[in-house]
Order: C-alpha cells, then sequence, then structure tokens
C-alpha cells in the first residue's frame, strides 16, 4: 500500500514538472522568433541606408576637391600677409691705388712673363682701373604671432674688379674672370616662450645676423644688423642665439654656432681676409643702454674661435685641403656708442679688442720650398705658393694682438652727415671679421686706417655717399690666422661713390 501511494505522488511531481519545462520551451521559442524578425528588419534598414552614406561621402569628397583651391589661396595670402619685404639695391664705384716698399726677408723673384727679373711683392706701386660692383638684396620678415617671427634675406652680387684683386697683391697679380655670386645670406627666426615676462628669453635659429654688428651701421645710416660688436665678431654663421634679458635695456646673449664664408664672388677685394673652413663658436656677450654725455650703448664680449681652421684667398690655385685645424683663438672686446654726444647732432664711439691664439703646434705652408728651383713657385707639398720668405708658413700666431676703432659722425643737416673713422692693429693682431661687409675688411689691418665720408639723403628711400680710405699697413699677414707677421710698408688709397636705394 504504500509503494502505491509513494508511486502515485512521485507521478503526479514528474507531470508537473514536464508541464513547466514545456512552458518555458514555449517561450524561448516565441523569443528567438522575435529576435529573428527583428534581425531581419535591421538588415533590410542596413541595406537601405548604405547607399545613402556612399552618396553622401561623394558629395562631401567632391566639395573638398571644389574648396581645396580656394583654401590653398587663402592660406597663401595668410601667410604673404605676415610677411614684409624690403627690396635695397647699392651701386659702388672706386679708384684703387697700392704702393709698397720693403717687406723684412722678402726677396722673391718673377721668373716668367713682361714682370720676369723684378721683385713679386716689394718696391712697386700700382695704379688699379676704377671699377664698379653691385649688390642687390631682399630683405624678409614675418610676424607669424605674439611669440613667433621669421627674419632673412637674399643677396646678389657682382663686380668688375674681381679680375685685378682676386688674391694677394704682388707685381703680377693672379686673376680670374669675373663673376656674379646669388645665395641666401640670413635665414632665422626668433622665439620668445615667455612673451608676458617682465624679463623675456629669446632663442633665435638658423643662418644667423652676426655680420654688419655696431658701431659699423653710424658709417651707413642704418640700424646696426647684428646683435654683436663688430671688432669682436663679425662672420656669417649657423646655429643658435640665446638673448635673456635681465633688466631694462640690459642684455645678456650666448652663441653655439658654426662659421662659413660666402662665396669668394661676394668679396671682390680679398686682401686682408680668408675663407673658414671650419670654426666652432662659442660666445657670451652683454649690452646696456644708459644715459651718459647723451645716448650710450655699452657693449662687452668674448667670443671663441675652436679648431680654427681656414685658408687665405690666394688665387684658384689653393683651396680647403691645403689649410689644417691650426687650434684655438679668443677675442675679447669692449666698446661704447654714443648718440647724441654733447648735442643732437653728433654720434661717436670708441671700441678696444685683443686676440689671444693658442696654437696646437699645426702648420700652414704657403712658402715657396728652396730646393735649388724656385722658379716653379711650388711649396715642399707641392701646391702653388706666393713667397719665398718665412713669413709665409708657420704654426697659429703665436703672441696676443690688440686693435682700436674710433670714430665720430655729425649731422649738418637732417640729410646730410659727414664722419671719420680710425683703427688700428698691431703686429699680432687677428680680427674674427672674416664675413664684414665693408669691401676692404678694413678691421682687419694692422697698422693704422683713416676714412672721411659724407652722405646726403636726397630722398627718403635714396642716399648718395663719397669717401676716402688710406691704410698704411705695417706688418705682413693682415686678415690671417698663422705665420710670423714682419715689418711691412705698404699703402693704399680708395676713393669711392655708392649710391644706395631702400624700400
Amino acid at each position: 500500500m504504500k509503494k502505491i501511494i509513494l508511486l502515485t505522488i512521485f507521478s503526479t511531481l514528474l507531470l508537473s514538472s514536464d508541464s513547466e519545462l514545456l512552458k518555458r520551451i514555449e517561450a524561448l521559442e516565441k523569443e528567438l522568433l522575435t529576435l529573428k524578425m527583428m534581425a531581419v528588419q535591421n538588415n533590410k534598414e542596413i541595406k537601405k541606408t548604405i547607399p545613402e552614406i556612399k552618396i553622401a561621402v561623394e558629395e562631401n569628397t567632391q566639395e573638398i576637391q571644389d574648396n581645396a583651391p580656394i583654401l590653398e589661396k587663402t592660406e597663401r595670402k595668410t601667410i604673404l600677409d605676415k610677411l614684409n619685404l624690403s627690396p635695397e639695391l647699392e651701386i659702388r664705384v672706386d679708384q684703387f691705388d697700392y704702393k709698397v716698399g720693403n717687406i723684412a726677408g722678402e726677396n722673391t723673384l718673377i721668373y716668367s712673363g713682361p714682370y720676369t727679373g723684378q721683385t713679386r711683392r716689394t718696391n712697386y706701386s700700382k695704379h688699379f682701373d676704377p671699377a664698379a660692383a653691385i649688390k642687390f638684396r631682399i630683405n624678409m620678415d614675418a610676424k607669424v604671432d605674439k611669440q613667433l617671427s621669421f627674419h632673412g634675406n637674399l643677396l646678389f652680387s657682382t663686380s668688375s674688379q674681381s679680375n685685378q684683386r682676386l688674391c694677394i697683391l704682388s707685381r703680377d697679380i693672379k686673376s680670374q674672370t669675373s663673376t656674379s655670386a646669388f645665395d641666401v645670406e640670413r635665414a632665422y627666426f626668433d622665439y620668445v616662450p615667455n612673451i608676458s615676462s617682465k624679463y623675456p628669453f629669446t632663442l633665435s635659429a638658423g643662418l644667423l645676423p652676426t655680420t654688419g654688428g655696431t658701431p659699423m651701421q653710424f658709417a651707413q645710416n642704418t640700424k646696426r644688423k647684428s646683435m654683436f660688436p663688430a671688432l669682436v665678431f663679425d662672420m656669417n654663421t649657423y646655429g643658435i642665439i640665446g638673448t635673456q634679458k635681465i633688466a631694462k635695456d640690459t642684455f645678456v646673449r650666448a652663441i653655439a654656432a658654426k662659421a662659413y664664408t660666402l662665396r669668394a664672388a661676394y668679396y671682390p677685394y680679398q686682401c686682408n681676409r680668408e675663407n673658414i673652413d671650419n670654426a666652432d663658436i662659442i660666445g657670451l656677450y652683454a649690452d646696456t643702454k644708459f644715459d651718459f654725455l647723451g645716448d650710450s650703448l655699452l657693449s662687452f664680449g668674448v667670443n671663441l674661435l675652436h679648431d680654427f681652421k681656414a685658408h687665405p684667398y690666394l688665387g684658384p690655385d689653393v683651396g680647403s685641403s691645403d689649410a689644417h685645424n691650426l687650434g684655438n683663438i679668443f677675442t675679447y672686446g669692449l666698446g661704447i656708442d654714443i648718440q647724441k654726444f654733447i648735442s643732437d647732432d653728433i654720434t661717436f664711439f670708441a671700441h678696444s679688442a685683443l686676440s689671444n691664439p693658442h696654437g696646437n703646434g699645426a702648420i700652414d705652408d704657403y712658402q715657396i720650398a728652396a730646393d735649388g728651383d724656385v722658379s716653379d713657385g711650388l711649396t715642399a707639398s707641392g701646391i702653388t705658393g706666393f713667397s719665398e720668405a718665412s713669413y709665409a708658413q708657420g704654426t697659429m700666431i703665436k703672441s696676443d694682438g690688440y686693435s682700436f676703432y674710433t670714430g665720430a659722425k655729425y649731422g649738418i643737416t637732417p640729410t646730410i652727415n659727414i664722419g671719420a673713422e680710425y683703427n688700428y692693429g698691431s703686429k699680432y693682431w687677428f680680427s674674427a671679421t672674416q664675413g664684414a661687409e665693408d669691401m676692404y675688411n678694413k678691421l682687419a689691418t694692422r697698422g693704422h686706417v683713416g676714412e672721411i665720408y659724407g652722405m646726403w639723403k636726397f630722398h627718403k628711400n635714396l642716399q648718395t655717399k663719397i669717401g676716402y680710405m688710406y691704410t698704411n699697413e705695417n706688418y705682413t699677414g693682415s686678415g690671417w690666422h698663422f705665420g710670423e707677421p714682419v715689418s711691412k710698408d705698404g699703402t693704399q688709397s680708395v676713393g669711392y661713390m655708392t649710391l644706395k636705394a631702400k624700400f
């Protein structure tokens, strides 16, 4: 009996469980059917939407293509609106005379040509033909925003005097065809990260503004083109400059750069100058403005030419492969410029510098070898030499040198100025002025240089200048960093006239 009752209860529970299970299965089947119907509907909508999306993409692509020229033109217009162009043209005519007496130890003779048997570098004079030179610049400036600006210029130069003056002066001057040159002279940006600071810092990088420094601008009626004093440092460079304002009108500048020289055609007269093959530059400079006998600018600087290698302009036969790294040269300088000196019409300046060489014992040799036959004009290494005298070869100059540069300008009227300048370089003076815009690089002279000039600005964009420069060289090797200088009795006189237009 008990077994029958238990079996009945189990059967009832089993039937009840099967009924619940069937209900759950039916519910799941209904949910699955619903999901299938939703998937079919969504698939229909997606198929319907894809063509619409394709049409929209094609329409947007065509719109972008149609607007691209407009956007590009607008972008160019924005750049051109920020870029200021300023053309500048200078035409120069000059007359040059050279006379040399004795040079200690110099006895080099000429062994061929019309001057055979005569001395090459002593006891002669030469009257050069009048010559013309033209320089054309396009100056560029762009103010990108409050923090960033761009500066640069393109330079074209040509001259008729190259065929007479492309080497060291001698009775039988080497020559080559007159040429023209076109190049980028400067291209750099200024970035001020803390523009709102009372003491902002400026980072400059690129082809740097390191030529045409103070006080060279006074004789040109322009603003200074370099933040460095010209007597200490006037070279073409690429690298970086950091400028920190430390007080009102007081700035400290540091430079790390490489020096280079523009093409030879930029320098129609190449005495007093070398072609730089290598120089690592590190410099620290400071200047401040204050009221002392007028509006004064006091500047100080120290400059290092590290691993200095350069060769003199001795014509096409001598190049960089004939030069060596001779060591390092420090240059120290101090100067003051005073505008409105005593009266509003007078500008006065005085600068001094010291060159401090440190040679490494290596030698540059351009001395014609005394090997029994000097008529071939070759050095011991087989390159073309320029003198049999000992000053044509040697290590880096071994002693300190010094220089002094002073001048004044007087404004007769607002448009007419007259001026006078004088500079002196000692026996061992070496100037880091291989990039000087002055055609004769007068600040490199080992001896005395005097110059007088008059300027007339007869139009707001036009100016003419007439001047005369006289040079008395006391020692050989002006502008060269090697060899032992010897006494020299040489004079140069230059009369010139320029016409300059700037817009």
